[in-house]
């Protein structure tokens, strides 16, 4: 069974909102209060320290970066701005759960369909980090069983959908894929194929004139669009064996034009 643990954690929420670019006149307010209270401990908070959280947390990550971490943080979750923030965030955590819940046997079922493995039999248990809605953001630490998550959501059951996305990075990390092939058809069968089933219609590579995926595995996911929809019809495979004839079917090609520093940066922000 895959077993979702979501969780809302000041420290995480805190952290992500610091290192945020976002405009959102809340967030600003705090960051200024974070500097108030010491320049050097806004500076050290406001880096990307998400994978340091998850694994020991923040208190204990930057002790040795700044002092006085336990009194600024404790000073911090106590402002009026911070708590505001963070009310949000639990509201959020709870909304995304309760759309978890329900649409859980229905989703559970299309991907299992889709994907060609039965996932109900897949033994996973994943920690769901939650941040604020108003932030975008959703990635997979694949050694901490860990997801972190927020967006708003642009369109229904959207939490659902892009988690499933996160969750297949879980389930297929022990094959043997070329991983920009696997992600793509993670992206066919999650962003598009799961997100039209589960809504009862919709087209692919858009939703509501959203363009669906990275970037960079555009041309790749069209590329693999008829294939894909072969693979769907016929039921002969499943996934694992629709990507490695895929991998042989394009070897020698360069499937996908890796962003540069800067579009990687983007892809992220």
């Amino acid at each position: 069974m895959i077993a979702l643990k979501f969780v809302v954690k000041k420290d995480f929420v805190l952290q992500d909102i610091l290192k945020s670019y976002s405009h959102y006149p809340p967030f600003w307010k705090l960051k200024k209060k974070a500097w108030e209270i010491d320049p050097h401990f806004y500076q050290i908070l406001s880096q990307n320290l998400e994978a340091l959280i998850i694994e020991e947390g923040l208190e204990r990550g930057v002790r040795a970066g700044t002092a006085n971490v336990d009194k600024n943080l404790a000073t911090l979750y106590r402002t009026p701005q911070f708590t505001a923030l963070f009310r949000q965030a639990e509201r959020y955590g709870r909304a995304v759960e309760s759309q978890w819940k329900k649409n859980y046997a229905s989703s559970l079922r299309h991907l299992s369909d889709i994907t060609g493995i039965d996932l109900s039999k897949i033994d996973r248990e994943i920690t769901i980090y939650i941040s604020h809605p108003r932030l975008s953001h959703g990635r997979s630490y694949l050694e901490e069983h860990a997801i972190t998550w927020s967006h708003p959501d642009e369109w229904k059951n959207y939490a659902t959908v892009y988690l499933w996305h996160e969750i297949m990075h879980h389930v297929t990390v022990d094959t043997r894929w070329s991983p920009h092939l696997m992600h793509s058809l993670i992206e066919l069968a999650c962003d598009n194929e799961l997100r039209i089933r589960l809504n009862g219609g919709g087209a692919y590579f858009k939703e509501k004139g959203i363009p669906m995926g990275h970037r960079y595995l555009v041309g790749l996911n069209k590329k693999l669009l008829p294939d894909w929809k072969k693979y769907l019809r016929s039921r002969d495979e499943n996934i694992y064996q629709f990507e490695k004839r895929m991998r042989r079917k394009w070897r020698g090609e360069k499937l996908v034009r890796m962003p540069s520093a800067l579009g990687w940066w983007a892809e992220w922000h």
